[in-house]
């Protein structure tokens, strides 16, 4: 019996330790494709990065101030956005005063950083964002873009886009027909100033926008984080009366956008972790491109980075 008892206390460990590494085994997961490390001070891409920011300000331009910069690591441990990605100021950038749909001088580009290889067709991109102190305007992850070398040359790409306040527009989607940002209830963390936001699946194809999805936070089934400035995910202070004093760590919402096919999907997340699925188009236009971030009338962060493979 002591004998008997002694296996199946041996099976019994055996069958147990059998499941604890079980689990303990990673899961399959799809192959990295990009993920920047923003420990370093300089920001390394694949194939290279193209940068374009408002009018003439350019990364390669020493002459420029580092905080009017686009796309580059903050490196100083004195601000609060110290180890991210600084995406830049680009106020105005498409509007007054200027203008997305003149070339030149009079011209003003919305802020975009591109990487990655040509022939990335069913890739996801996902990272962690917040508008720095800013409330109007709009930043989007991007998926297919064909490749740029100057700013003049036409746009084509896919946007997963975050855009709050119902003024912000870019001339060019003025001037297709694209609807202003008007729709949702939202208000403002204090609950005083109407703020609508919304998620959006967005195209462009040599210059040319159409909107393929729009998703109201008001009405959302899963929760958007609010990464505006007077959005409650902005940053760690939760006060409504003091939340836009401009001294609390930043913290932001996770996004993730996914091209498999011609299926388009936006999925949030306020960990990073459990994502939801939030907004979803279906196009076939465009086959495959590269990666990226695009913004305007805002001045978006973004940290844990990654692209990797469609699951």
């Amino acid at each position: 019996m002591e004998g008997e008892a002694e296996m199946k206390r041996t099976v019994g460990a055996l069958g147990l330790l059998g499941l604890v590494c079980a689990v303990a085994l990673p899961a399959a997961s799809a192959a990295t494709l990009w993920q920047p490390d923003l420990s370093k001070a300089k920001l390394e891409g694949v194939k290279g990065l193209y940068i374009q920011g408002k009018d003439t300000l350019t990364k390669a331009d020493t002459s420029i101030p580092v905080s009017d910069l686009h796309f580059v690591i903050v490196t100083d441990n004195t601000l609060r956005q110290f180890g991210w990605l600084d995406g830049g100021d680009s106020a105005a950038a498409g509007e007054d005063p200027g203008d997305d749909t003149i070339t030149g001088d009079d011209g003003s580009a919305p802020a975009m950083l591109l990487t990655g290889d040509p022939t990335w067709a069913d890739v996801a991109i996902q990272a962690r964002m917040v508008s720095l102190d800013q409330n109007s305007g709009a930043v989007s992850l991007v998926l297919r873009a064909t490749p740029k070398t100057k700013t003049e040359d036409p746009d084509t790409r896919y946007e997963l886009r975050y855009q709050s306040d119902g003024t912000s527009q870019l001339k060019s989607e003025i001037r297709d027909g694209i609807p202003a940002n008007d729709t949702d209830t939202n208000v403002d963390q204090d609950g005083s100033t109407p703020r609508p936001i919304s998620l959006r699946i967005m195209k462009v194809v040599n210059g040319k926008w159409k909107q393929l999805a729009q998703q109201d936070v008001a009405t959302s089934k899963v929760y958007i984080p609010r990464i505006n400035n007077l959005g409650v995910d902005h940053d760690t202070n939760k006060d409504p009366a003091t939340a836009d004093d401009g001294t609390e760590a930043l913290t932001g919402g996770y996004f993730r956008f996914v091209a498999k096919g011609d299926q388009l999907t936006g999925f949030v997340s306020l960990d990073g972790k459990k994502w939801d699925e939030a907004i979803k188009a279906t196009d076939s236009e465009l086959k495959a491109g590269l990666v990226g971030f695009m913004h305007y009338d805002y001045h978006p962060m973004f940290k844990e980075i990654l692209v990797e493979d469609a699951p």
